[in-house]
């Protein structure tokens, strides 16, 4: 459909409306336009199926005919409507628990975004974010939770992938760590002459971190909670890899280092369930924030 297509549909329901009144003028105040509008209208419409739908005397406008056969078929149009319209759901009674399991290479990336705005839409769902390490070490089962971000593709036959996003890293540190050390020049000035802070299980998606961590002179700092990560680097004591959107969280980005990553991040849920509604308005919400990244 176009926007063709849709000052058609228009047109047929001034028409409608016209032939209930039996006159332009009331139609008119009924939706609030003029009657040339109307005119415009009804006359694009006859130009596009050829043949007359409206003949106006001093008595008043009429449809022809073939204007009212077409009325009739509008019905159509008419019943799809009410068959939509019987079906939407009051966002306020939306509730229940949903499970969202986020890997932990992603926690960092998917910090919560409006989730003031989601609650004020949504206020009975629950939501409750479960943390898996990417090592499977005392993991969540994807069988466990309603929804995972996760950056592997699922090999159950229950799942569905709704969408994906390849997340893109770079070498970040503090203004005030630049300031005092300066800014490496290359990969080799970093290895030599900063600290490096390691944020463990990186090395699994990013080209050459494992091996640059091995040459670094300065690498006496790691974690694996990446809130944490982003504290310790925040705080100025080295250098380290985050995802690019801390580009706009205060935190310089060197952008000459090159760091690319292998890793997609994906929005699964179960076949079965996407379609409940408290599943599907947490499926958009992230949906939303991986679209954003």
């Amino acid at each position: 459909m176009n926007i063709k297509d849709i000052n058609l549909l228009q047109a047929i329901c001034y028409l409608k409306i016209i032939d209930k009144y039996a006159g332009k003028k009331q139609a008119a105040q009924k939706f609030g336009v003029s009657i040339d509008t109307l005119n415009k209208y009804i006359d694009n419409l006859e130009q596009e199926l050829g043949y007359k739908v409206l003949s106006s005397n001093v008595r008043g406008s009429f449809l022809t005919p073939r204007g009212q056969e077409l009325l009739k078929k509008s019905t159509l149009i008419e019943n799809v409507l009410d068959d939509i319209k019987s079906n939407i759901v009051d966002v306020t009674e939306i509730a229940g628990e949903v499970r969202v399991a986020i890997s932990s290479i992603a926690a960092s990336t998917i910090f919560s975004k409006d989730l003031v705005s989601f609650y004020e839409q949504y206020p009975k769902i629950k939501l409750l974010h479960l943390i898996r390490n990417e090592d499977g070490q005392k993991n969540i089962p994807f069988s466990d939770v309603d929804i995972a971000l996760s950056p592997s593709l699922p090999t159950d036959s229950d799942s569905v992938v709704i969408c994906s996003k390849k997340l893109e890293f770079g070498f970040f540190a503090a203004p005030q760590y630049i300031s005092k050390y300066g800014c490496p020049k290359n990969l080799e000035d970093l290895i030599d002459k900063h600290q490096i802070i390691n944020k463990m299980g990186y090395e699994k998606y990013i080209d050459g971190w494992e091996n640059l961590l091995k040459k670094a002179k300065s690498n006496n700092f790691a974690t694996n909670v990446s809130y944490y990560m982003y504290e310790v680097l925040k705080s100025g004591l080295g250098i380290g890899i985050m995802p690019l959107r801390f580009k706009h969280e205060g935190m310089f980005y060197i952008e000459h280092l090159p760091c690319q990553s292998n890793v997609s991040l994906y929005l699964i849920t179960h076949q079965g369930s996407k379609d409940i509604p408290k599943n599907r308005v947490v499926l958009n919400y992230y949906k939303d924030l991986l679209q954003e990244l």
